[in-house]
């Protein structure tokens, strides 16, 4: 960060005003009126001691970070594969109520009668609000420390701001089985409250959560929202003060990769479903959430580390890639152009037009550290394999961790299950078996990762 952020505390009574054109709900009236706000802008944040900042977007620019961050333009979500994000929102996010300035990030929900829809979501009907959601999915990905972030959300009924996260590994997992971590909900009927949260896959859905009342309205000014987050446990915090309990916890779906979400719902399952009317948010006005920094600090400067690979995007044809094979068939993997690459213009290629195939290609890595390791890569696969999976083991005749790879039509990211690596060797790659060629089969994958976590 370049400028300084101020500090900037003052308490102020207010109340609220009565808006026009659209039915409220009268319990959103009952704790919001007569509160005061405490008001905290461009805050300083100190994470304490041992802690070393490892990630952060400061908003210093002039549009929102591609490297960071991705915006959704619509109420189908790619990287889920669902419409209204499961949890029956009513807004409709679009790349331009997302914007960067003077420090911050601003997420601007308004109402519209231009009946926006998805064409994946038409059994939806059409939305009735424009508003914004940003995620950092195969761009900042991280395990444990302390994520805390500058927010100020806006008030109102039906305003359902969040910062939260979701496992990275969600496009095989699914939810909840890829773990959600929720740093900040907030509900107009409770608006001094900060609710967190988390969710997770034990033969069904399990839910834990908790929160706590600063006794001042949260909405309309800004306060820091953090999460302290170990292999065992999750401490929340609201501006500094621990909320309520600590989530003790040894499910996997907490011992991986995270990405971070932020958005602006509105209405939903949370407020009951309400009918879009009922929102307080007349035609013609706009309510903001503003983000003026997210962090993401880790204990001694740890954390998930990439581990640098040979030619990982194939950009080098084969170069530091090996192959076998069972039965001769090590040319149906090749680096090749045809519908580009992930990043650059290579990516490497299982197929085999018209003959069966098996190919195990790989990349041996030596010297690492003693400690666990993850595998990436970003995949597209169409039509039928018998093996096709992304991998690593310990030597050439271990047993590998892997994950089965989909179908998908656009670059996706997975990755493998953690593997414990102690004798400093690791083979990772692609294994894919074909027992009839076909020329509609094919997997093309690219810009493969290597991760201590």
């Amino acid at each position: 960060m370049n400028r300084r952020k101020l500090h900037l505390r003052f308490l102020a009574t207010c109340c609220l005003a009565a808006l026009q054109g659209c039915a409220m709900d009268p319990s959103a009236l009952t704790e919001e009126e007569g509160l005061g706000s405490h008001e905290q802008a461009e805050l300083g944040y100190n994470p304490g001691a041992g802690w070393n900042l490892v990630w952060q977007d400061e908003f210093d620019g002039t549009a929102v970070n591609g490297a960071n961050w991705t915006v959704l333009t619509s109420n189908w979500d790619p990287v889920t594969n669902n419409c209204n994000f499961g949890t029956g929102e009513l807004e409709f996010p679009r790349a331009q109520n997302v914007t960067v300035g003077g420090g911050k990030l601003v997420i601007t929900a308004e109402r519209t009668s231009d009946n926006p829809v998805d064409s994946r979501c038409t059994g939806y009907g059409p939305r009735s609000f424009y508003s914004g959601r940003l995620h950092t999915k195969g761009k900042v990905e991280r395990q444990y420390g302390k994520l805390a972030a500058s927010i100020k959300i806006p008030s109102g009924y039906g305003m359902w701001p969040a910062f939260w996260t979701l496992g990275a590994n969600i496009s095989s997992a699914g939810w909840p089985g890829s773990g959600e971590i929720d740093i900040l909900e907030w509900h107009s009927n409770e608006p001094t409250w900060m609710k967190a949260a988390t969710h997770w896959y034990n033969g069904g859905q399990a839910d834990w959560g908790t929160g706590a009342s600063g006794g001042y309205n949260l909405a309309d000014s800004f306060h820091t929202y953090e999460v302290e987050w170990t292999s065992t446990s999750m401490v929340f915090r609201l501006d500094g003060n621990i909320v309520s309990n600590t989530y003790y916890h040894n499910e996997t779906e907490f011992q991986q990769p995270h990405y971070i979400i932020l958005n602006l719902a509105l209405g939903g399952n949370w407020y009951g479903n309400p009918s879009p009317a009922s929102i307080a948010l007349p035609s013609g006005t706009r309510k903001t959430m503003e983000v003026e920094w997210v962090r993401w600090y880790q204990q001694g400067g740890g954390g998930s580390t990439g581990v640098s690979l040979t030619n990982p995007g194939f950009e080098s044809g084969m170069t530091g890639w090996s192959t076998w094979s069972p039965n001769g068939t090590e040319a149906a993997d090749f680096s090749e152009t045809y519908n580009g690459g992930h990043s650059g213009a290579y990516h490497l290629s299982h197929w085999n037009n018209a003959s069966p195939f098996e190919v195990w290609t790989y990349q041996p890595r030596s010297g690492l550290a003693t400690g666990n390791y993850k595998v990436r890569a970003w995949v597209r696969k169409g039509g039928g394999f018998d093996i096709a999976r992304l991998q690593a083991k310990t030597c050439g005749t271990c047993a590998p961790v892997f994950t089965d790879l989909g179908t998908y039509g656009n670059w996706t990211l997975v990755e493998t299950p953690a593997i414990y690596v102690s004798g400093g060797y690791l083979e990772l790659g692609f294994h894919t078996r074909a027992s009839v060629g076909n020329s509609g089969n094919y997997i093309h994958m690219d810009d493969v990762e290597l991760i201590r976590l």
